[in-house]
């Protein structure tokens, strides 16, 4: 994504929508409490311009030269880098190159104002196959796109209902620097939910350029998939948009798939790699049947006994209190009872070192590798720990056995060359 000149900044004052945005009817669900949502009668939907990383760009609160750099960064090679270990040339170059593929899906539509994947959706390559094909049985096709899902490379799947709450207001502008008309379609009743894992010895180098192929290439993975099984819906017949990190907010409609639950640290907590995962979507009218919210006892785990991640944060932008409803900033969704991640603070930390910062992705107890038999039975066995009386016991070992700990990108590279 380009960043525009600052003569270009054209806002003023946050562009939010006059007075407070109502949905129709009541703006709780029946499966809120499954998923953990505490919805409130003050819940505003958000406006995209709000997001951190729109505010970057036209408020001066948060745009700065570092801030322009950060962005940037993704696209213009030698840029940020220092003397630092774990912050090279090599270091910058791996995490741009895994920032490719999506990078490709973002300049194709940059002339028409439109930012595909991060922005505004994905725009589907054909109009739908004007032989539909017919669907008698949804639950056997949930199945099946579940599968097509796995086999293009997702590590887990769920169907939930379209859920307006979870849609934006307005869309940002990266042409004028200011908010647009939403125009996103409201008939579409399905939405497949996706989560692909991140690299984990990336991961565990963060904070450094180095850990950032973790989340470059996982957006890479992303845009490729949703856009593989949007492709497959749209060939049998059936309307289909991919998303990624555009249109709505991802998590929300994550905990309503049956995918995870919502951590202190702000994001999703899944089963299998906690919360290092990047999160997709496609939209469609193809029938389909709906999965349910699952718990595993993570909101408990956060709120009496862990704080790992607020106390691990460099830029302490993690409460160690309980859920809240108060937001500090307008980067956050108005009228939801959880734990509130301060995005300011929080980016600021990401702009002052060129690259994104996953510390708390990386402390957290539920991120653990489960590619070898061994990790895997011994995670079953602490989750399940986690979820008894004995939660404080699973926490103290967690950090006995060295789990959270940061592996120096130096020692990253060593593993790389051996292998």
């Amino acid at each position: 994504m380009a960043a525009p000149a600052p003569n270009r900044l054209t806002v003023e004052k946050p562009p939010l929508t006059e007075g407070p945005f109502r949905l129709k009817g009541e703006v709780r669900r029946p499966t809120d409490a499954e998923c953990g949502f505490e919805v409130l009668d003050t819940f505003e939907r958000f406006n995209q311009c709000n997001d951190i990383y729109s505010r970057a760009q036209w408020d001066e609160r948060v745009r700065s030269k570092k801030a322009i750099d950060w962005f940037k960064g993704m696209f213009m090679p030698g840029l940020g880098v220092k003397k630092s270990e774990g912050y090279g040339i090599k270091d910058f170059a791996l995490r741009n190159a895994g920032w490719m593929g999506t990078n490709l899906v973002i300049q194709r539509s940059l002339d028409q104002d439109r930012v595909d994947g991060f922005g505004d959706y994905i725009r589907p390559y054909s109009a739908p196959n004007a032989q539909k094909i017919e669907v008698t049985d949804a639950a056997a096709m949930s199945e099946e796109i579940k599968r097509v899902s796995r086999l293009f490379g997702a590590d887990d799947v769920g169907i939930t209902p379209f859920d307006p709450r979870w849609h934006y207001t307005d869309n940002f502008s990266i042409k004028t620097l200011t908010q647009k008309p939403y125009k996103f379609p409201d008939d579409l009743p399905n939405v497949i939910v996706i989560v692909t894992s991140m690299h984990y010895e990336a991961v565990k180098c963060y904070p450094s350029a180095t850990a950032g192929i973790a989340v470059g290439h996982g957006y890479s993975k992303d845009c490729e998939l949703v856009q593989s099984i949007a492709t497959y819906i749209l060939n049998l017949g059936y309307r289909a948009l991919a998303s990624v990190n555009d249109s709505s907010q991802a998590i929300p409609y994550a905990i309503q798939a049956g995918l995870g639950e919502y951590g202190r640290n702000g994001l999703l907590i899944t089963k299998d790699f906690g919360p290092r995962v990047r999160i997709g979507r496609i939209y469609t009218d193809l029938p389909l049947a709906h999965d349910r919210p699952k718990r595993f006892g993570v909101r408990e785990f956060c709120e009496t006994t862990c704080r790992r991640c607020a106390d691990a944060c460099p830029p302490k932008a993690i409460s160690h209190g309980p859920p809240t409803e108060e937001v500090p900033t307008q980067s956050q969704t108005k009228g939801i009872r959880k734990w509130q991640v301060e995005p300011e603070r929080c980016f600021k930390f990401w702009s002052n070192q060129g690259t994104e910062c996953g510390v708390c992705m990386r402390v957290c107890p539920y991120n653990k590798d489960i590619s070898r038999w061994w990790s895997r039975l011994y995670y079953r066995f602490w989750q399940r720990l986690a979820a008894s009386p004995f939660k404080r016991l699973a926490l103290k070992l967690d950090v006995a056995l060295g789990f959270g700990k940061r592996m120096k990108p130096g020692e990253f590279w060593r593993r790389f060359r051996t292998r």
